[in-house]
């Protein structure tokens, strides 16, 4: 028994470490393209990043989300087929985006990194869906490494090259860096699984009526997916669109400070919280699940609120060396958007608690009010403040998502959704 806790403290210590890295590759990603490379180029790198975490719950359908939670239970033959209608149906999705893309893009800009970027975005989606794939076979340190070489170590790779090489200091690069990380990552998880019965299951033909069905049965997570997803991303595409590109690489930093403090909340506080209230709600119903909620959320503020500050003053440590002024100019646009992000970390625990309280309906309305309020709330901030908007517009949007959803988890009569899973 000492041995067995002995292995799942350095697991647990592993993941830990591979995660706060990934955090600190992607911040410290951003603040070299701002610096080696431009401002305008750090906007455009914050699109592409955006096009990369909205394409796989887009095209996805909400299929995933079924195939793991089975996954458990399956034989592997049945979930490789599984996997294989998903994947085609996928892969031909994205197939179809990079042949319109490629003529388009060339003919437009003769740029082509928006290729780049679907086929990086294919090879992420695969990515995300073998994280979620191993987790739920109990591989997390498998699972893991996967995401630290798609989220990291290329990074890691490709920064002291391009520091050393100022070739490499290019868009087109980067993105090649990271295809190369997700395509490794990806062969990673085909070898580890290379004695799964891939190939006598890949002989059958592919079945559209099951792929549609699957469809059918993840329409309801798809929607709530695509719409908590969207509300993270869609802002970058406003600012550009209002404000112009440097003004959204701009805004892309300040963001990424304040996404890494919510994402690490989500891993230390919101994923602990999690089960034990899903317990509670099993066991206890609404009453015992009503009685967690206020000290998790007391938790889940302080949290916010230290690392918050944390990451502030760290981001105040680099500035000077990032050599951009215009970067220092909007300060309190910066603490705006941490605030803002501050605030979406309290709405995102009133989902988790709608969600653990098998409120899976309303969580989705919830979900896609979040997105379309906060489109509106920036269209009407950013023309009016500049930048300001942008964190503005979240504490606005949020703190009302918040409220709606504390209004709904203590609601004495609610109407019960079934359980997605």
């Amino acid at each position: 028994m000492p041995l067995v806790r002995t292995g799942l403290l350095a697991t647990s210590v592993a993941i830990l470490g591979m995660r706060v890295t990934i955090l600190a590759c992607k911040f410290g990603l951003a603040i070299f393209v701002g610096r080696y490379l431009d401002l305008s180029s750090l906007g455009v790198f914050g699109l592409c990043a955006g096009v990369v975490a909205l394409g796989p719950s887009l095209v996805g359908m909400g299929m995933v989300h079924l195939i793991v939670r089975d996954a458990v239970t399956l034989p592997l033959a049945e979930l490789i087929d599984l996997l294989r209608h998903y994947w085609s149906f996928v892969t031909i999705v994205y197939a179809l985006a990079l042949a319109v893309s490629f003529p388009v893009t060339h003919f437009l800009s003769g740029s082509s990194i928006w290729s780049l970027v679907i086929a990086i975005t294919l090879l992420e989606h695969f990515g995300n869906d073998v994280f979620q794939l191993l987790s739920n076979l109990q591989k997390p340190l498998l699972a893991n490494i996967s995401a630290f070489i798609r989220g990291a170590l290329w990074v890691l790779v490709y920064t002291p090259l391009a520091i050393w090489y100022p070739e490499l200091r290019s868009m087109s690069a980067l993105l090649c860096f990271w295809l190369a990380g997700s395509m490794v990552a990806l062969a990673l998880f085909f070898w580890t699984t290379r004695l799964w019965p891939w190939t006598a299951t890949s002989l059958a033909a592919i079945d559209p009526q099951r792929i549609f069905s699957t469809i059918r049965k993840g329409f309801v997570i798809y929607l709530s997916d695509l719409g908590f997803v969207a509300s993270q991303y869609i802002d970058r595409y406003l600012v550009s669109f209002f404000l112009g590109l440097e003004l959204t690489g701009i805004y892309f930093l300040y963001w990424s400070a304040a996404n890494a403090v919510s994402t690490f909340v989500s891993i230390a506080v919101l994923q602990v919280q999690r089960p034990i209230l899903i317990k509670a709600h099993h066991h206890g119903g609404d009453s015992e699940h009503q009685k967690l909620l206020m000290p998790f959320l007391g938790t889940t503020l302080l949290s916010t609120i230290a690392l918050g500050a944390a990451t502030g003053l760290a981001f105040y440590l680099v500035l000077p060396y990032l050599k951009q002024p215009a970067i220092g100019n909007f300060l309190l646009a910066f603490w705006l958007i941490m605030a803002g992000m501050a605030v979406r970390n309290v709405a995102d625990f009133g989902a988790m608690a709608l969600f653990t309280a098998r409120r899976d309906g309303v969580m989705t309305l919830t979900n896609l009010a979040s997105v379309t309020g906060l489109i509106v709330a920036q269209s009407l901030c950013l023309p009016l403040m500049g930048l300001y908007g942008a964190g503005t517009a979240m504490i606005i949007t949020f703190g009302v998502i918040t409220i709606w959803r504390g209004a709904l988890l203590y609601d004495p009569a609610p109407s019960k959704s079934p359980a997605l899973g």
